[in-house]
């Protein structure tokens, strides 16, 4: 089912963002005002070497002016910038939070699971068992670390990547439940 999130276009016009506020589109965002803040320093300094090859050296008026402009621009590229890093930091918390909290749950599950295993089972079947349910669980704690290294534009691939894992984990489980 498609949500209203889906629907809603994002649109980059005059430094201004339209739509939601994603991580992904804050830090699209942020570049776009960076990369704005870059072509305004560059055009100020053209201009300014266009009056120094006429012969006329700016004033100090237009100086300041300039300066003034490329100061405000860049003020509000680090604003936005850093608006990007916030949202990108509630994000990467919210999908730590969501992964840990479901990987605690299986995890307890989990140790109650080795044991009967390990008491039910001949023991290289037990070993192997528990080596593979190990082996999920280590991989689904891996993803954590790739989740605080997600930048806004891969974000989203992380986390489909952790729910891949944890429901690995989750058919692991229930395999190992049905041998028991």
């Amino acid at each position: 089912m498609m949500t209203a999130r889906g629907f809603l276009p994002v649109f980059i016009a005059a430094g201004v963002l339209v739509g939601c506020n994603s991580a992904r589109d804050e830090q699209a965002r942020a570049d776009y005002e960076l990369r704005e803040a870059k072509e305004e320093a560059a055009e100020a300094q053209r201009k300014l070497d266009a009056m120094k090859r006429e012969g006329d050296p700016p004033t100090e008026a237009e100086v300041g002016e300039v300066v003034d402009d490329l100061r405000e621009a860049q003020a509000e590229a680090r604003e936005v910038s850093a608006e990007a890093d916030a949202a990108l930091a509630r994000a990467r918390l919210e999908a730590r939070s969501a992964v840990e909290r479901s990987l605690h749950e299986k995890m307890e599950g989990m140790a109650e699971l080795q044991r009967e295993i390990r008491d039910k089972l001949p023991k290289a079947e037990a070993d192997r068992l528990v080596e593979e349910l190990t082996r999920r669980s280590a991989a689904v704690q891996e993803i954590l670390l790739e989740i605080d290294r997600a930048r806004g534009i891969n974000l989203e691939a992380v986390k489909r990547t952790a729910e891949q894992r944890l429901s690995d984990l989750d058919q692991a489980l229930e395999q190992a439940r049905q041998r028991v």
